[in-house]
């Protein structure tokens, strides 16, 4: 059965490769990346490779009013695989609230307007660093959460609420990056 999926962070290292296995196994796929931390470039590659076309969007997940057009362009979206995401735990020390912004405040923008289009699939990137420093390797799923730096907390607070919202209401799968 193939599916219109939407990628977020989609032109990034690990978005561009789950666009090509999404399209090998016959999905139709659309992306949204601000292009940040990517480059569309990646998205060139993942056609050559695939012989499939991706329907890009250069939006970025906070942009509420955007993000709602992209649904409302590409009907029937399934589900979204959501990367889009800042990641250098270093940085985010220096600059917290840039990761609070973009990483909590990105994804509670994405999962309104998925509810707001009835789009109840997601599968959200995680971290291993909202176990801390783990005590065995390797780690698994009901270990102990204990964050240590800023954006393993973005990655706890988002799998928080999680627990505690409207993402009950919808299908949620965690993979870990």
């Amino acid at each position: 059965m193939t599916e219109k999926i939407l990628v977020t962070g989609g032109a990034g290292f690990i978005g561009s490769h789950t666009c090509i296995e999404l399209l090998n196994n016959g999905n139709e796929v659309v992306v949204v990346d601000n292009l940040y931390n990517a480059n569309k470039k990646s998205l060139e590659v993942v056609e050559k490779v695939t012989g499939k076309k991706v329907t890009f969007y250069e939006v970025d997940i906070r942009d509420e009013e955007k993000l709602n057009e992209v649904f409302e362009t590409e009907k029937d979206i399934f589900g979204v695989i959501h990367f889009a995401g800042l990641k250098a735990v270093g940085e985010s020390c220096a600059l917290p609230l840039k990761y609070y912004d973009n990483n909590v405040a990105g994804t509670t923008t994405l999962c309104r307007v998925m509810e707001k289009n009835n789009c109840k699939n997601i599968i959200f990137s995680s971290s291993a660093t909202v176990y801390g420093d783990p005590h065995a390797l390797p780690i698994k799923e009901d270990f102990p959460l204990s964050v240590t730096k800023p954006y393993g907390r973005t990655k706890l607070m988002l799998e928080e609420i999680k627990e505690k919202t409207f993402w009950n209401q919808i299908q949620f799968q965690k993979v870990l990056f």
